[in-house]
């Protein structure tokens, strides 16, 4: 390989199994013209094909095929950006504004999102309501509803979420709650239990996970799912 050329799949929540046959699928295909390099972590896979410029295109192209269809519904880029990369490029062309309001995740999607050079544009606000007196005072999450439901539940990400919009600050909102570990809290919910809130003014839709590893795997996962959906969710306006 003289002149090589890279081709990249970057996809969130991919089935380990699933990658591991989509790679295998590949070598039976690629006649050991390519070469794969796999990166997996907090549950972002990125997968590049490092090649001979002068590859055979059919060779070429069966490969792709397998990768850019197996990973179709995790897929977010097949080139060298990255996520909040992504979100920040959507957001510009929609003329859209995104505020978050995080527990759990500790701030951890804002500091992706602006990291990103030009986000200012269209980042509005991140909001760290870790107590249960900050998810009611900057949010306006109902006392009724923590009590009757916790912090981590689906009724209360619902309602952070729909703290933010209410101020009509923002046309997107995403929310988190969690136990990262590595105790449970008094509700006695599993650790890596997560709930994340993805919604605009016609619509919050609430999605429940359980992620499994460490404090730092659990919180980082899911800031990586977080980003995703968020993504998913422009792309799909």
């Amino acid at each position: 390989m003289d002149l090589l050329e890279k081709t990249v799949y970057k996809a969130v929540g991919a089935n380990p199994a699933h990658v591991a046959n989509l790679l295998q699928r590949a070598q039976e295909l690629d006649e050991k013209q390519i070469r794969y390099e796999h990166y997996q972590r907090f549950g972002e896979d990125v997968i590049r094909l490092v090649y001979d410029r002068n590859i055979e295109q059919r060779i070429l192209l069966a490969v792709m095929q397998v990768f850019s269809e197996g990973l179709e519904d995790c897929l977010y880029a097949n080139e060298e950006v990255s996520l909040p990369q992504e979100i920040v490029r959507l957001l510009q062309q929609q003329g859209k504004r995104l505020s978050t309001a995080e527990s759990f995740t500790g701030g951890g999607i804002s500091a992706a999102i602006t990291s990103v050079s030009g986000a200012s544009s269209v980042f509005f606000e991140g909001l760290n309501t870790y107590h249960e007196e900050a998810k009611i005072k900057r949010l306006g999450v109902r006392r009724e509803t923590l009590q009757k439901y916790g912090a981590v539940s689906k009724e209360t990400v619902h309602e952070m979420a729909l703290g933010l919009l209410s101020t009509g600050d923002c046309d997107l909102a995403v929310s988190t709650t969690g136990i990262a570990g590595p105790n449970s809290d008094i509700t006695g919910f599993p650790v890596g239990l997560c709930f994340i809130g993805i919604g605009d003014k016609e619509r919050v839709k609430i999605y429940r996970y359980r992620f499994e590893g460490d404090r730092e795997t659990v919180t980082q996962t899911a800031i990586r799912y977080a980003l995703f959906l968020t993504y998913k969710h422009l792309k799909n306006i």
